[in-house]
């Protein structure tokens, strides 16, 4: 994905975050998310990152991670289906 393609779909992501009310907080990384909402919470936080990885290129795999952390949690909070986190990731 472009850093452009990243940057449209964390704009999807946050804009949803916000209108859910969902806040941005980092998971302790030392234990389990207890709740649904802290999962959501942490994938909010990752945005941010993703977003600064996205323009450079020695941090290209690391943007990957935490792109693909993100999707993952919004896959699992049955927020979207496979089928709608992949789509962005196909070429137009």
């Amino acid at each position: 994905m472009t850093p452009e393609k990243i940057s449209s779909v964390v704009k999807i992501y946050r804009e949803r975050f916000e209108k859910e009310g969902i806040p941005k907080k980092r998971a302790n990384p030392k234990s389990f998310f207890s709740s649904k909402e802290e999962m959501l919470a942490h994938a909010h936080y990752l945005l941010d990152g993703i977003l600064e990885y996205a323009g450079n290129p020695d941090k290209k795999g690391k943007c990957g991670r935490h792109l693909g952390s993100c999707k993952t949690i919004l896959l699992v909070a049955g927020w979207y289906t496979l089928e709608e986190l992949m789509n962005p990731n196909r070429s137009t």
